[in-house]
């Protein structure tokens, strides 16, 4: 009789070791595995900080071909070219004053 009883409570033991074993192994995944919590909102930030790359590379891109499309033969401004010519080469014309401010 005390041999069932010793033996019942080895079992019951192992059992409620084994549980918790398993609980802590899910528990411990479900917090630093491959698929945790703590990887979704990694993932989620990285996510948010792709797309707003993504939009200002969007938004450039629609900015160059604006200005493309004003370089075209079929669609030449005067204006945008001489602010070109005053950007890039410095020129400026005969009637102009340029006044340098430090």
């Amino acid at each position: 009789m005390n041999n069932y009883l010793i033996k019942k409570k080895i079992l019951s033991n192992f059992i409620t070791i084994l549980t918790f074993f398993i609980f802590v192994f899910f528990i411990s995944h479900i917090f630093f595995g491959e698929r945790s919590v703590w990887k979704i909102f990694s993932l989620n930030s990285k996510i948010d900080a792709a797309n707003k790359e993504y939009n200002k590379l969007i938004n450039n891109k629609k900015n160059i071909m604006t200005e493309i499309n004003l370089l075209r033969d079929n669609n030449l401004d005067s204006d945008f070219i001489t602010e070109i010519s005053y950007d890039l080469l410095g020129l400026i014309q005969s009637d102009q004053i340029v006044i340098n401010i430090k």
